[in-house]
This record gives C-alpha cells, structure tokens and sequence, in this order.
C-alpha cells in the first residue's frame, strides 16, 4: 500500500495522509550543513508522514536573523514533533531558546513522541488481535489460521537502519538526519494500516472498530496538539 498526499483513502477505507481535526508531526535535527556550518533543519509531516515543509537554516543566520526562525516554528505549533527518543527535540529547542517564544518552546516540549513508543503500540494491538483470534477459535467449529503480518515489526535499530540508508541519504548531514527520522515515521504509520488490514480481513474483528489511519494513543497526542492554538506574536 503507498502512501501519498491527498489519497483520501485506500481499499479498507484507511485515510492515506488526511486525518479530520489532525495536521501532523515536525522533526528538528541540528547539524552541519552543506558547507559545513552548524545549521538547524526543520521538517514538517502530515499525520502518516509525507513531507510537507522543509527548511534548513544556519545558526549564525538565525543569530542575525531571528524573525526567520520564529515565523518557521510558529508553523509548528499544532504538530508533535517526534524522534528516536525525547532528549533529542528538546536539546534542539534548547538551541533556539533566545529566539523561540517561551509559551511556543513549552507548548513544543509537551507534544514529543518517541519512535520506539509508535512501535510497542503498535505491537501491543497486534498481540491483542492475536488473543482475539484465539478466543475467537475456541467458539467455533470451523479451522481458524493465524493472523499472519505482511510485515513483521522491527526493532528500534532495525528500524533506524533502514532509516539512514543511503537512498535517504542527502547533500547535507543535517537534512539527512531529518530525512531518516522522516522516513521511519513513515514506515511505522505503513507497519499499523498493515496491521489494519489484517485484522479487517477478518470479519469477526471488524467489531473490534472501523480501520484506523493510527494507532488510538498516537492519534490521541496529535489530536491534543491542536487543541489548544497559541496567539501568535513576533
């Protein structure tokens, strides 16, 4: 199953890159650029992924240039931003603290998703439908297979691997490093609508709820970034 922007949705009615009432993630990352200068890189992602927005900026141009910045992460402001791990957006967000408004910077700092937390969700709906299949078996006469996955979950490092394989490989380190956190978001939303399917297959989960685009507690986290809008102020 691709993924692309403005599917609306694929053959078991999961939204592709559109979720009512979501707009999505950020990823920052800090590193050289092109010509080897300290630069911040700033991507912006639709619920499943796909790259809407992307800029790379030097430090020293923020220094000189701090109304840039402000105007790119107030574009941040309803998303989550996300990454491996917490530490590394708010070690960023540190960075651009002088420049950065304080209620933006703290607002940010609340919305942090980590990869390997996608994936153990993930996991979990998995094993659960795999307990539903079992119970569902011992009520029924008729053979029962096992829910077999397209694709098996991989583990954090697996999954950072693949990331930063050459194919996203890019001009400068800075934008590579977003690049591959941008691509393993995009594979861990495409490993849950597999999960979907799966279970969607199977009339006697159907149940069990419509497909989802994400997994209940991810959506939930992107639905709470939009909650609550801040005013905007230079």
């Amino acid at each position: 199953m691709s993924i692309g922007v403005e599917v609306s949705e694929n053959e078991l009615s999961i939204p592709i890159d559109y979720v009512p009432g979501v707009r999505g993630h950020a990823v920052l990352a800090v590193g050289p650029d092109s010509g080897g200068g300290d630069a911040l890189a700033v991507w912006r992602l639709g619920p499943t992924g796909v790259a809407g927005g992307a800029w790379v900026v030097r430090l020293d141009e923020i220094e000189r240039e701090p109304e840039q910045l402000r105007r790119i992460m107030w574009n941040l402001q309803d998303r989550c931003l996300i990454d491996w791990d917490r530490e590394t957006p708010v070690g960023v967000l540190a960075r651009v603290a002088e420049v950065v408004p304080a209620e933006l910077l703290s607002k940010l700092e609340g919305t942090i998703l980590a990869l390997p937390d996608l994936l153990e969700e993930i996991r979990e709906h998995r094993s659960s439908y795999s307990i539903a299949v079992e119970q569902h078996r011992t009520r029924v006469k008729s053979k029962i297979a096992p829910l077999a996955w397209a694709t098996q979950l991989p583990s954090q490092e697996h999954l950072a691997t693949w990331a930063a394989k050459d194919r996203f490989a890019s001009a400068s380190q800075v934008a590579a490093t977003a690049l591959a956190v941008t691509a393993a978001v995009a594979r861990t939303a495409q490993l849950w609508q597999d999960t979907e399917q799966a279970r969607y297959r199977r009339a006697y989960l159907r149940p069990l709820g419509d497909p989802q685009p994400l997994p209940p507690l991810w959506l939930a986290r992107l639905r709470k970034a939009v909650h609550t809008n801040l005013s905007v102020s230079a």
